[in-house]
């Protein structure tokens, strides 16, 4: 598997948990991240999934732990949700 393989699949499980919380409508903190990623590194069993789940639990962790004045490191991640319309492009046709 290439890094770039790597880093997709992390990318990937790492949307898996945090669509997992949002959908059983959790809140979306970083510990909540950790324990979803925790819980789901326990139930796989493909050799590659289980690395990207310790690379995405040791990103969460270390971007945790960058100092931020304005925040503690227990703030919940923000998300926003957009309106699936702003996702279509609009294009004027001039005959």
């Amino acid at each position: 598997m290439s890094k770039n393989d790597k880093d997709r699949l992390v990318d990937k499980v790492m949307g898996e948990a945090v669509m997992t919380l949002l959908e059983a409508d959790d809140n979306v903190s970083f510990d909540a991240l950790i324990g979803q990623l925790q819980d789901n590194l326990h139930d796989e069993t493909d050799y590659g999934r289980r690395e990207a789940f310790r690379t995405a639990i040791n990103g969460v962790h270390h971007f945790r732990a960058q100092p931020d004045e304005a925040e503690s490191s227990s703030r919940s991640l923000k998300l926003t949700r957009r309106d699936p319309a702003s996702y279509l492009v609009k294009t004027d046709y001039k005959h």
